[in-house]
């Protein structure tokens, strides 16, 4: 069987064909059930794709060679040149950037064995140092060929695309390719252009920044792993759960010690509601990387689905240790310590979300109404009387309220308000007498005859305006201050 038959394709020199053919053909031989087919796919993938790049380089030098060759055969007319003339031609059979600049275009193919050669080492590849001194190099300052090494570029990470997230954002803050292929500012074929664009922009968004540093030094298949990991991702956010599971699963046979691994297969699991499945992951998450919260949150909520209710409150116990302000933290400890009947801890802990963020989960205030509701049935729960029970959940009576409110009305803020009402009312009064008429009546009539036929006097509408304007700021204060009362004392 040839290389060729073990991809499954008929011989080409398209790169992006081969990786396709080696994507489906890994899901067919996976390395634990089929080490023997996994290896001949692997050695068949990378001895095609070398035979192709040397054979592309080839013809890129051919093409330079012949470039030569046709420059120096152009005849030039004797008659047109003296012995105090240089020759320059009116017009050039190539491009400019063919002929007079053969230089340049050979240090854009430095520039790309350079940058397959920094690939290759993968320790190097990581290095954000290493990229920026390739990219420092003065073929990327030549404003003459910049679109043509962007695009050369382009098409070398299309081909060698397993990086961390780092180097894809420092590619872009280079190159800008984002923007080029969203506009079309290209000369690639456009149906590769939008299929790198929709891979690339999931890379730059939201596509997770994947652990390359945690395989250094491990005696591994660098590639197989990462691209099956990689895969794994891909497919989950599309949607096809099976086959993320599947290239997951790859990527852990190859290496079972990366926590992106068990965290995509504990999310996995999840989404589809195993939660037993999930467990083991989240947990080895934890064990590999206690520093990745989020997978902590995760193992509490699946702990939390699961019953079991001692475990989730440690784990959430040792989370809202670290960060106390966390509310994703504070609200699962709280139904935590709810299902285990610690109401006065969950309430304390409801509590500290609905003064962190009054307007966020509005589970928190059902969980508040139901510990209130068990408080007023049932004070022995919490080792008080219903005197102690009145008294902190504010069960008072309207009358009660009405008191407070009162009570509150000696504070300067609302002294000043009863004023302004006093005197606004007062002057509005004073110019109703004038053309003797109700005060609301007088005040609604020059406000809406404004700009009609019948008109009052300039003045007298502006401070018409100013005392109105004057009068409900006073009541609106005063409306607010005793709804913050009502509210206050509310269970």
């Amino acid at each position: 069987m040839t290389q060729w038959e073990i991809l499954g394709i008929k011989p080409t020199d398209d790169l992006s064909v081969i990786k396709k053919a080696y994507s489906r053909q890994l899901k067919n031989h996976h390395p634990e059930d089929d080490p023997e087919g996994y290896q001949n796919l692997r050695e068949a993938y990378d001895s095609i794709t070398k035979m192709v790049k040397q054979q592309k380089r080839a013809e890129k030098e051919a093409a330079f060679a012949t470039m030569d060759e046709v420059e120096m055969e152009v005849d030039i007319p004797e008659e047109t040149i003296t012995e105090d003339e240089e020759y320059v031609p009116a017009s050039s059979p190539f491009p400019d950037h063919i002929g007079s600049h053969h230089q340049p275009l050979s240090d854009i193919a430095l520039l790309l064995d350079q940058a397959e050669a920094l690939y290759g080492d993968f320790e190097a590849r990581l290095d954000e140092g290493r990229w920026m001194d390739l990219l420092n190099q003065d073929v990327l300052w030549n404003m003459e060929l910049q679109q043509r090494v962007s695009e050369e570029m382009l098409l070398f990470i299309w081909h060698h695309c397993l990086l961390p997230k780092r180097i894809w954002i420092l590619l872009e803050n280079q190159f800008g390719w984002h923007q080029m292929l969203k506009d079309g500012n290209h000369s690639l074929d456009e149906e590769d252009a939008e299929q790198f664009y929709r891979f690339y922009d999931r890379r730059l968004g939201y596509f997770p920044a994947l652990r390359y540093d945690w395989t250094i030094g491990e005696d591994m298949d660098h590639e197989a792993f990462f691209h099956a990991l990689e895969s794994a991702y891909d497919e989950w956010f599309k949607g096809d759960f099976e086959a993320s599971e599947a290239y997951a699963k790859t990527a852990l046979s190859l290496f079972e010690r990366h926590p992106d691994v068990h965290k995509l297969l504990g999310e996995l699991h999840l989404q589809q509601g195993r939660v037993k499945h999930a467990l083991p992951h989240l947990v080895e998450v934890t064990k590999l990387d206690p520093d990745d919260l989020d997978t902590q949150l995760s193992t509490a909520r699946a702990l939390y689905d699961d019953g079991a209710y001692e475990e989730s409150a440690a784990v959430l116990a040792y989370l809202t240790e670290l960060e106390p302000e966390n509310t994703d933290f504070l609200s699962l400890y709280g139904k935590v310590l709810f299902k285990q009947k610690k109401l006065v801890e969950a309430r304390r802990v409801f509590k500290k979300v609905k003064h962190i963020d009054p307007l966020g989960d509005s589970e928190v205030l059902v969980y508040l109404a139901n510990i209130h509701r068990i408080m007023r049935e049932d004070p022995g729960k919490f080792n008080a009387s219903m005197k102690d029970i009145k008294a902190e959940l504010y069960m008072y009576s309207p009358g009660k309220k009405f008191k407070v409110f009162l009570w509150n009305q000696f504070r300067w803020k609302l002294i000043f308000s009863y004023i302004f009402l006093f005197v606004s009312w007062h002057q509005l009064g004073n110019m109703a007498e004038e053309i003797h008429v109700n005060r609301v009546a007088f005040t609604l009539v020059t406000i809406f005859s404004m700009g009609s036929d019948y008109r009052q006097p300039t003045s007298t509408i502006i401070w018409t305006l100013i005392w109105t304007a004057i009068l409900l700021l006073a009541l609106i204060q005063i409306f607010k201050q005793w709804n913050r009362i009502r509210r206050s004392l509310v269970a």
